[in-house]
């Protein structure tokens, strides 16, 4: 299904729903380091957080991108 201006297209709605669930994985880790007291635990933790990070913001923009060419 292609994106119109009366409904999202499957791409955009994949692209919105798999940065939800990232978001929310942002969300954990971002609480686990900051909450943590062990050193090891808090870099873990941010070691999935930054390239998670980075992911969102690129899917974020491929979703303008989509939005934005239809």
């Amino acid at each position: 299904m292609k994106s119109t201006k009366q409904n999202y297209g499957t791409v955009s709605v994949a692209i919105h729903l798999l940065s939800a669930l990232l978001i929310l994985i942002l969300i954990g880790s971002g609480f686990r380091s900051g909450f943590s007291l062990d050193p090891a635990t808090k870099a873990t933790a941010l070691r999935l957080h930054l390239p998670v990070a980075i992911f969102v913001l690129l899917l974020t923009r491929a979703a303008g991108l989509v939005v934005a060419f239809r």
